[in-house]
């Protein structure tokens, strides 16, 4: 069904008549807001951290949607440092793999990978997949007739990168524990790379991955975080929030990008209550926000702690700086049976 059009101050009214208070927010203010900070349906997704009585929200104010909706930018802004160095990381090891394989020319892992031949560019873009650009036009019209796998990570996304590594990997039997986070770690990139809403109280239930409890039970000094974990199974932002932050200790090494990262984890943790004490409020009222506030404080912290701790000697931990490594025999033949059994075969 659609939906009329709403000026600004029928969108006030809308929010009142939900519930919205303004009594930390002026109708005038809020209006402002409405008009040169932000709009309408983007503000309105954080309502969902609250809950309602009767079609009302309770405890909501207006202020809480404003700053939610900043708290909530900073969150991007954090999850894109991230995302882009991990992935200019994962490059980096993955070039190293190559680099140190004698079977390996760049070319053979592209051809088994793209035995149809679309990564390649005989240029017409109208029948490829790829899409004019200043920027890779000439690397296109130059080598993507044949592409090398260094020419192909240029143009590819991330998830593409992602399926070239494992298929790289399993090539290669080897096995990279990392992998185990790339799906969390490619929705928060897409999420911030499009702009989304994130903290818009989404629950759940999901199945952690064993191995972002594996690294975030490292980050807490080997003990179970079990308030942590609960969040992970509810609230699906807390577990991938956390996986992208593992995903970055365990694949960058340049000690001045993670030191970067460092701060900017500082600054979102201290944005987060900068102007509110969202755990403070009553749990009845938004329960949802709570959780996932105290979840991502805690995962900031942590992190926080270990960069600190951890400045240059970060490559020894074999879980939060594993590294690539063959599949042993033993290791190989049960991989294979254990996916034999789920395929019934």
């Amino acid at each position: 069904m659609r939906r009329p059009k709403y000026s600004v101050s029928q969108q006030i009214e809308s929010l009142k008549s939900h519930g919205v208070t303004f009594n930390l927010y002026t109708e005038a203010d809020a209006q402002e807001f409405l008009t040169s900070r932000t709009y309408f349906f983007k503000l309105k997704a954080f309502e969902n951290n609250f809950e309602r009585d009767n079609g009302r929200y309770r405890g909501l104010d207006f202020a809480y949607l404003a700053d939610l909706s900043t708290i909530d930018c900073h969150l991007r802004t954090l999850l894109s440092y991230l995302c882009l160095n991990l992935e200019h990381a994962l490059k980096v090891r993955f070039n190293q793999l190559i680099m140190e394989d004698a079977n390996e020319d760049g070319y053979n892992i592209v051809h088994n990978f793209d035995e149809a031949g679309e990564f390649s560019f005989h240029g017409d873009y109208a029948n490829s997949r790829y899409h004019h650009s200043n920027y890779t036009e000439g690397l296109l019209n130059k080598y993507f007739e044949d592409p090398s796998i260094w020419n192909l990570w240029e143009v590819i996304d991330f998830s593409t990168l992602c399926k070239l590594y494992k298929a790289y990997l399993n090539q290669r039997s080897y096995k990279d524990n990392a992998t185990n986070l790339f799906q969390s770690i490619r929705i928060m990139r897409n999420a911030s790379s499009h702009n989304n809403c994130l903290m818009i109280g989404i629950e759940k239930q999901i199945k952690p991955t064993l191995y972002v409890k594996n690294c975030v039970k490292e980050l807490n000094h080997g003990e179970n975080p079990k308030q942590l974990f609960d969040a992970f199974r509810t609230y699906p932002l807390t577990h991938d929030f956390a996986a992208t932050i593992c995903g970055f200790l365990i694949l960058v090494d340049s000690p001045g990008v993670r030191n970067t990262a460092k701060l900017k984890t500082q600054d979102f943790l201290h944005r987060l209550t900068k102007r509110y004490d969202y755990s403070a409020m009553s749990y009845q009222d938004c329960p949802k926000l709570i959780e996932t506030i105290n979840a991502l404080q805690s995962i900031c912290k942590m992190a926080i702690d270990y960069f600190d701790q951890h400045p240059e000697d970060f490559r020894t931990n074999k879980i939060l700086h594993t590294r690539p490594e063959p599949i042993s025999p033993a290791k190989g033949r049960a991989q294979i049976n254990h996916m034999a059994k789920a395929m019934g075969l």
